[in-house]
């Protein structure tokens, strides 16, 4: 069986390109150059080494990302009478 460190670059025949992101007891977890990220069977993944580079569009992408704060909701005007 196959196994692959974390950041390793794979070619998978479905898939393409992609770099290790997580290997877990039985499972290899990809983020693919143009799929998002997949997890595989370690045992019946056909993932193949590559020593292709991660193309530059894609090289930020491994960063961690802060999640966007949801906006507030903006209350609407309220109309008032005004007795006079």
């Amino acid at each position: 069986m196959k196994r692959f460190e974390v950041g390793a670059r794979v070619v998978e025949p479905t898939y393409g390109l992609g770099s290790v992101v997580a290997v877990e007891d039985a499972y290899t977890r990809v983020q693919f150059d143009e799929h998002g990220v997949k997890k595989f069977l370690t045992s019946m993944s056909k993932l193949e080494p590559s020593s292709e580079p991660v193309p530059a569009g894609l090289r930020a992408a491994g960063k961690v990302r802060k999640k966007r704060t949801p906006k507030k909701a903006v209350a609407a005007p309220v109309a008032v009478e005004v007795e006079e």
